[in-house]
């Protein structure tokens, strides 16, 4: 047997034996392919107060009013009651939360905004000194709050969201809140 005789008789491999490159590719990209999946989210108003970070959930928060809105004092009202607002014909009344949640009042009054937030069954406007964002948040990245909480804050906080290594946002809890100040505490 010559060796061009042993050539000839060899037989190509079957087309079926191996896979084309574009089958191969195409079962790559599907055995890569991302998966999407729907993880609850929550909607956060981003704000600060005296320089920290808190949220209140956007489902609380009906609206936001800009800075220019007159706040009228009244007297003998409690010092976590700013004043009231006139809005489209209804008085509404405006909350400082820095005696509820045992911060120190600002040094000056701000003009921040004014976020109208129902809650507790009341209506009432929140004094914020600067509103950051509003965005949808998953629920997963939200951590309950740890027992280090100071004891002033640890009733009005829902959860804790780890936004970098080193600095947390505070969720506070609009029940809670307006709760406290129906009953005066603040």
């Amino acid at each position: 047997m010559s060796i061009n005789s042993h050539i000839d008789d060899h037989e190509p491999d079957e087309p079926h034996d191996q896979p084309s490159l574009d089958d191969a590719l195409a079962a790559y990209r599907e055995e890569e392919s991302v998966v999407e999946v729907d993880e609850p989210t929550q909607q956060l108003v981003l704000f600060r107060l005296n320089g920290q970070r808190f949220a209140l959930p956007g489902s609380a928060v009906r609206e936001i009013l800009p800075s220019d809105q007159p706040v009228y004092y009244v007297p003998g009202l409690p010092a976590s009651t700013e004043g009231v607002i006139h809005l489209r014909g209804t008085i509404e009344s405006v909350i400082s939360l820095h005696p509820l949640l045992g911060l120190p009042a600002p040094e000056r009054q701000t003009n921040g905004v004014i976020l109208l937030i129902n809650a507790a069954g009341i209506r009432s406007g929140v004094r914020i000194e600067q509103l950051d964002d509003v965005c949808e948040v998953a629920q997963s990245l939200l951590q309950p709050p740890p027992g280090t909480l100071p004891s002033t804050l640890r009733p009005y906080v829902s959860a804790l969201w780890q936004i970098e290594e080193l600095e947390a946002l505070t969720l506070l809890d609009p029940e809670a809140l307006f709760g406290a100040y129906q009953q005066g505490l603040g």
